[in-house]
């Protein structure tokens, strides 16, 4: 299992720097290219509610833990996960 700041080097800071891309950091002046994670909320894979128009996947049916809450591109939110519910 990855660590959280393994995940973040992994899936942003070094794919920014292997494709020679501007992002993958958070200085001043990059882009505002964010996604906040929610590393405690349960969920189960349903592909029936994906946005994408492919439903392939080998995780449906699985409970996962963790998932992205809010994603910002450009500095404007484009995902914002909705509240749970119950406690």
């Amino acid at each position: 299992m990855l660590t959280l700041p393994e995940l973040i080097l992994r899936m942003s800071t070094a794919p920014a720097v292997a494709f020679r891309l501007p992002g993958g950091t958070l200085k001043p002046e990059a882009a505002a290219d964010v996604v906040v994670l929610d590393v405690a909320t349960r969920w189960s894979v349903h592909p029936a509610e994906f946005f994408s128009k492919s439903r392939n996947t080998p995780f449906a049916g699985r409970a996962l833990t963790g998932r992205a809450a809010l994603t910002i591109v450009g500095g404007k939110v484009v995902h914002q996960a909705e509240a749970p519910t119950g406690s």
